[in-house]
């Protein structure tokens, strides 16, 4: 070992004198000016030697020591004990990290953002290795991981050579626990029951559910063997209650005419609502994670250990709905006898001004045709991982690393949606909320009485064999297989600067499939109600309780099971929408040989300096199986294409110790994010144009199994100052510049091989593609902030009391080209939330334990699942989100090992909320109005651990 890395070390556990208290002003003050805090703020650890530190400090206390020891920019969460990070799932702790935020997904945490960037930037491990995604793409879902079966995470910002995979926001690596590092048996139970503040919204839903984890370690034949066994089951339940904005326009803008409404003058027609939908959604969810890990540790030359964790998470839900088309009817152009009979009719309106633009916010609309929705959703994931490790000391000083893994996600999942309504036309009182949250719509009908309302097919909505559509139901399966094999080799060294070599070479292989199709339904009999539609009365034992939506002035409506009335035998059905399938029908195959090599690096620059100096070489070959649609001849054709290319990324961290507890950081590195799987896919939709100026030419629109990474230059500096075991201070700053982005554009293509059955010869086999494509330039920037800071630094009576603060400001600039292929345009990172920040205020000590927790993240815009089953972008509002949780543990006496915890989720009971531009509006930029607002509710959870 150098001097300077003895220094290190001696610094983190040396004695020091008495500590000084000083003010929060000091210590900020101290860090800003790079001055040393004394001697006075270095550990005691005389005093500290003789406590065990146990719970919310403990787990401060070892994510602060990783922080601190690393070479790389990294974050770190642990668990507070065995089997008790306290969250529904890791994606809920890791989102309140310094730069990491979460998407909700249904309620939940499900992706995560690091640095203000989208999931898809970002790579995720368990145990060091890849791990594969039920997701349609490779972002990985974390509310797959129950935070019972997850020791810790880190989050590493800059690039380490010996990752076996990277990303360009960042790495996440997730651990599991080894059984071996413990010294003694421990058993962990934990149970906890749940309420949803909502309560039923759905008749023969619950909205309580229960929690329950066992989590087992042991040692055996003189600690050469250890086990761990974990099991965490999740009954919950989400009870969300929503209002769906469909658009907002202006009538004399648009074109439209509506009766009752002024549609000739800008400035006089009001910006109307177009139409709605609001409804509840009720989600059982249920998922059981398993956790085995078997070490093998005969002498000081041999370590080995087998992993294998499964998680099975399946979520049923139902939903009910009332939506309207509000929009007009274009078929009349708005002069008194010529509205086709069509069209709402609006009185008694109220109108708001906004801006420069009236917006129409309240009145009485007939004339509409309102329609009663049941939605399903049913799906079953499945990840397995498995994984071998062995370490092994070689000759020379030596030692060999060999992991061999697999892993594997199925996902099954049906989306579907069925159809009722009264059997005339109707309308509502209304109060229309451009300002965001519950619009409110009262039925001028009752449409909780069966007797006013029937099944019904809509023929606007696509038909089978003539008759209108009465539902859909649409299979979802997506299959993922990782495997992969490791061998490397790492020596410490004393070669001048470098302290130590670390090489080998990672191989793996990877298969993504995708298939989804639609099924369509028609009522096999029934009558002509509303125009040319279908409607049948409900059979009987079909339906159920009245559904109450009070929020949105629904005092009732019609609820049915869809999935009974498919089995009831009301329906013909049959397969639709297949020229969607090159957009839904896919499979992406890699292969993926990365070679590393890392230094480290220890030595003296007038401070002490450690860190490491890496090269990873990366070549991808990959290939992409899919559809090529023929529009002339409405059949599809399977093609593949594929391609390869290799990365070069080197990488530098260095750790300067300019004094003993304060560290600057310097990070420098090219980085790489794979494109997403259903950008890459091979399918197209193609034709040869019969007609017009364009006749002879070649157009068609998919994805692009051509595509190579996101491709960035990267550096990273931060500066650190550290008060003992538990507090710190840090300021950092990155800067990604882009040297190759995705983005959708037209471009030339070689159709040569693509099916011509439009009976017309093409001028040449190039055309028009509209698909994603590389482009080059831009960048993404930021700057974080963070305090993790004990109140015992100020003032001795705050012993106990502590507090984790971190502020992030993040800006991007891509560029792109309209489809035009002109106009340059700017636009913003995929994901990008400009402001995060995080705060938590936390007191433990005699047992006692108080945390609240918030969490920010402002606008951004995001993949969502869209219209039927594709995903589109959404704009999605800041949200801030509030967590509370209390417990107490006894620590000695007949209860020892005994705690008990109250938690409160969501605590504000945040919406979430997004919105869409409206292009009628003379804003500039066009005006945001108010999209979805979904209210998922309060969790409260309750429940006591016991370990012994």
């Amino acid at each position: 070992m150098t001097h300077a890395r003895a220094r290190q070390r001696r610094s983190l556990s040396s004695p020091g004198t008495p500590v000084v208290r000083l003010s929060p002003l000091a210590l900020a003050s101290l860090v800003v000016l790079g001055l040393p805090a004394g001697p006075a703020l270095a550990q005691d650890a005389q005093d500290t030697q003789s406590v065990v530190v146990t719970g919310i400090r403990r787990a401060i206390e070892t994510s602060v020591a990783i922080k601190r020891e690393s070479t790389s920019v990294v974050e770190a969460v642990s668990a507070e004990d065995l089997g008790k990070l306290p969250d529904i799932s890791i994606a809920e702790s890791l989102a309140r990290l310094p730069g990491l935020t979460a998407q909700r997904v249904n309620g939940r945490d499900q992706v995560l953002s690091v640095r203000g960037m989208a999931p898809k930037f970002g790579v995720t491990l368990l145990n060091g290795r890849e791990v594969v995604s039920t997701g349609d793409n490779r972002s990985v879902e974390f509310d797959q991981f129950p935070s019972e079966l997850i020791n810790g995470a880190v989050v590493y910002k800059t690039p380490d050579a010996s990752l076996a995979s990277q990303g360009l926001a960042g790495t996440v690596n997730m651990s599991t626990v080894r059984p071996l590092d413990f010294r003694e048996r421990i058993i962990s139970v934990g149970v906890r029951g749940e309420r949803n503040s909502n309560g039923a919204q759905v008749p023969g839903s619950s909205a309580t559910g229960n929690r329950l984890s066992v989590s087992y370690v042991d040692q055996f034949a003189d600690n050469t063997v250890g086990l761990a066994l974990g099991f965490a089951h999740l009954d919950s339940t989400s009870q969300e209650r929503y209002f769906k904005h469909w658009w907002w326009g202006n009538s004399a803008i648009w074109g439209g005419a509506f009766r009752g409404l002024e549609n000739t003058d800008p400035s006089k027609a009001p910006h109307t609502l177009q139409g709605f939908e609001t409804g509840v959604t009720a989600t059982k969810q249920v998922r059981d994670g398993a956790l085995a890990v078997l070490e093998f540790k005969p002498n000081k030359d041999i370590r080995s250990q087998v992993d294998l964790y499964y998680s099975k998470f399946s979520q049923d839900a139902q939903g009910r709905e009332l939506q309207a088309d509000l929009g007009p009817n274009w078929s009349g152009d708005g002069t008194p006898g010529h509205e086709a009979n069509g069209g709402p009719i609006y009185s008694n309106v109220k109108t708001q001004l906004i801006g420069n633009d009236r917006y129409l916010v309240g009145g009485r609309v007939t004339n509409v045709d309102p329609r009663i929705l049941t939605r399903y959703g049913q799906r079953d994931d499945n990840i397995t991982a498995l994984g071998w490790n062995t370490e092994a000391n070689l000759a020379a000083g030596w030692k060999g690393v060999a992991d061999l893994s697999w892993s594997k996600a199925k996902r099954d999942e049906l989306v579907g949606e069925a159809y009722a309504s009264a059997t005339t036309l109707g309308g509502f009182d209304f109060v229309a909320n451009p300002n965001g949250g519950f619009s409110q719509f009262t039925p001028l009908g009752n449409y909780g009485d069966a007797n006013n309302i029937q099944l019904r097919g809509l023929s606007g909505w696509g038909n089978l064999n003539g008759v209108g559509q009465a539902g859909s139901l649409s299979p979802i399966h997506v299959s993922d297989e990782l495997k992969s094999l490791r061998l490397g080799a790492k020596k410490d060294l004393e070669w001048g600067v470098v302290s130590g070599f670390e090489g080998g070479v990672n191989y793996s292989q990877r298969s993504k499939d995708r298939n989804s199709t639609q099924t369509i339904y028609a009522l096999k009999n029934g009558t002509t109600c509303v125009g040319n539609d279908v409607c049948q009365p409900f059979p009987a034992g079909l339906l159920q309780s009245p559904v109450n939506m009070a929020f949105s002035k629904v005092p009732g409506l019609v609820s049915f099971d869809m999935m009974a009335a498919i089995n009831a035998g009301l329906y013909n059905s049959g397969v639709v929408n297949q020229s969607s399938a090159p957009g839904r029908i896919w499979g992406v195959d890699e292969k993926v040989t990365t070679a590393y090599g890392k230094v480290d690096l220890d030595f003296n620059a007038g401070v002490p300096v450690r860190g490491n100096l890496g090269l990873q070489v990366v070549h991808a070959n990959q290939s992409s199986t899919g559809l090529a649609w023929d529009a002339n001849a409405n059949a599809a054709t399977p093609m593949t294409f594929g391609t390869s290319y290799t990365d070069v990324l080197p990488s530098l961290n260095l750790v300067a110790e300019l004094q003993p507890s304060l560290l600057m950081r310097f990070g420098l590195a090219k980085v790489v994010a794979r494109p997403n799987m259903d950008d890459m896919r091979a399918g197209f939709s193609a034709s040869v144009a019969t007609s017009g100026q364009d006749l002879g030419k070649w157009s068609g629109s998919g994805g692009n199994p051509f595509l190579e990474p996101w491709r960035a230059r990267a550096i990273d500096i931060s500066l650190e100052k550290y008060f003992g075991k538990r507090s710190y201070v840090s300021v950092a700053g990155f800067h990604k510049k882009l040297a190759n982005s995705i983005y959708v554009e037209d471009f030339q293509f070689d159709f040569t091989g693509f099916p011509n059955t439009s009976g017309t010869t093409p001028i040449s086999n190039i055309g028009k593609l509209t698909a994603p494509v590389n482009g080059k330039g831009g960048h993404v920037a930021g700057h974080e902030v963070t305090a993790a800071l004990e109140g015992n630094l100020v003032s001795p009576m705050l012993d106990g009391f502590g507090i984790i603060a971190s502020y992030s400001h993040t800006v991007s600039n891509l560029p792109g080209t309209a489809n035009d292929g002109k106009a340059a345009l700017n636009r913003s990172l995929e994901g990008l939330s400009g402001e995060v920040y995080s705060l938590q205020g936390y007191y433990e000590k005699n047992g006692w334990q108080f945390r609240v927790a918030q969490r920010y993240r402002s606008k951004f815009v995001a993949e969502v699942r869209g219209v039927w089953i594709d995903k589109s972008l959404s704009a999605i509002d800041a949200e801030k989100i509030t967590d509370l949780q209390l417990g107490y543990s006894w620590e000695s006496g007949p209860l020892k090992g005994v705690s008990v915890l109250l938690q409160v989720n969501n605590l504000d009971n945040t919406p979430y909320k997004t919105a869409l531009a409206d292009d009628s509006s003379t804003s500039t930029p066009l005006r945001m109005m108010p999209e979805r607002y979904i209210e998922y509710g309060r969790r409260y959870l309750l429940g006591v651990n016991y370990k012994f």
